[in-house]
């Protein structure tokens, strides 16, 4: 397996004392913080409420114990699915602070309040830290290919997949794959993944970007409304599934572009919802359009990142990239595989007519025509290293 340099962890090994890293299930946590931290014994908590060590399974009382046992010898230690355990033991750790350092990993963003909630024991002993998954500049800096950079962001699918072919092929699969580790961040958050937050997600999946445009296509299936449908956006977004973009000039209710946080669950998603194979079987679909949207927004993350800028979805003006820096457009990209010299000079005219002076090519595959602000794949790459470097500078690298 090919390694994938994160800044991730760096910044996790910046953290003085006892520490959270949180997010979502299939990010990252336990390979970074066993592979970036020095600690001295790994504990796991059980579904079934017991303690995992090394090949042991152990009662929780008697893990939660030697935890704290090793913690007052100075130990560090990694204690893995903290969000699993009972609120009754939070006292217990909290008693044992500052001794040793806690590494506490967490597969729930909910699991945030029982470190800083102002009723927490743990309030004030422990730096919280949210990991996503990897960042398209990170991935891109290592494979130097924007497509399978796109795919690796998931750090999962690195050894289950070796480009966007290999989803095309076996779509069902994948989709089985995706929606099962779903089902899993819903189970952490005590909650259920719904036929609602199921349908939502296919919608998004497959472009239905604000709460209007979803309830108008449910309205015939389910009772559901734009109102419901905000909420339930909500609560994706706070599990980690769902991003929103900023709308410039959307219109009341269209604030926010909403799209799946991931891109393999984006794409699998929009397989399930536009060819239904999950009923059809492993046939070979056409995933151009959502590996398109996702490479476009990743791209527009990046140089939003290298610009220190916002990216934004101007719903009106058929613009892919929008960077805004305090509320307004200082440049706008298109984003194509590769460039004639009439769809240049129209994506650059189209920017300029929406009123953005500033107007730039991005050619994925090859060199766009020359144009003030034109990117081609070397550039792209450029950038990334570029990020890279600058990160490294302020203190921020890491191995997948």
């Amino acid at each position: 397996m090919f390694e994938i340099e994160r800044r991730e962890c760096e910044e996790i090994r910046n953290l003085k004392g006892w520490r959270l890293i949180y997010g979502r299930r299939k990010v990252g946590k336990t390979y970074l913080a066993t592979r970036c931290l020095e600690y001295d014994d790994y504990y796991l908590i059980s579904r079934t409420l017991n303690i995992i060590h090394e090949n042991d399974e152990i009662p929780l009382d008697d893990g939660i114990n030697k935890i704290i046992s090793l913690l007052k010898e100075g130990k560090k230690i990694i204690l893995d699915e903290f969000q699993r355990l009972p609120e009754k033991y939070l006292d217990l750790l909290a008693t044992v602070y500052p001794n040793g350092t806690l590494i506490l990993l967490a597969s729930s963003l909910g699991v945030l309040s029982k470190v800083i909630d102002r009723n927490s024991p743990l309030l004030g002993y422990v730096i919280p830290y949210k990991m996503g998954i990897i960042k398209f500049s990170d991935a891109l800096a290592s494979v130097k290919d924007p497509y399978k950079a796109l795919l690796f962001r998931d750090p999962w699918i690195i050894e289950h997949a070796s480009d966007w072919s290999d989803i095309e092929r076996n779509p069902q699969s994948f989709y089985y794959i995706t929606k099962g580790l779903i089902g899993e961040i819903f189970q952490e958050e005590d909650r259920k993944l719904t036929q609602t937050y199921e349908a939502i997600l296919l919608e998004v999946a497959e472009g239905m970007w604000n709460s209007s445009m979803i309830s108008a296509k449910l309205q015939a299936g389910m009772d559901i409304n734009p109102s419901k449908v905000s909420s339930y956006l909500d609560t994706l977004f706070k599990v980690g599934l769902i991003k929103k973009i900023r709308v410039y000039k959307g219109g009341k209710g269209s604030e926010w572009y909403h799209d799946l946080d991931s891109p393999i669950m984006s794409v699998t998603f929009y397989a399930e919802a536009k060819y239904k194979v999950s009923e059809k079987g492993n046939k070979i679909v056409d995933l151009t359009y959502p590996i398109s949207k996702e490479i476009q927004f990743s791209i527009g993350e990046m140089l939003a990142e290298y610009y220190n800028a916002e990216l934004a979805y101007i719903p009106q003006g058929d613009i892919d990239v929008v960077l805004l820096k305090k509320g307004k457009p200082f440049i706008a990209y298109e984003v194509k595989n590769k460039f004639t010299e009439k769809d240049a000079r129209k994506a650059i005219q189209r920017i300029k007519d929406f009123g953005i002076s500033r107007a730039g090519l991005v050619g994925v595959l090859e060199d766009p025509p020359n144009s003030e602000d034109s990117i081609g794949p070397e550039r792209l790459i450029e950038i990334a290293n570029e990020i890279k470097k600058r990160e490294h500078n302020k203190g921020s690298v890491s191995l997948w």
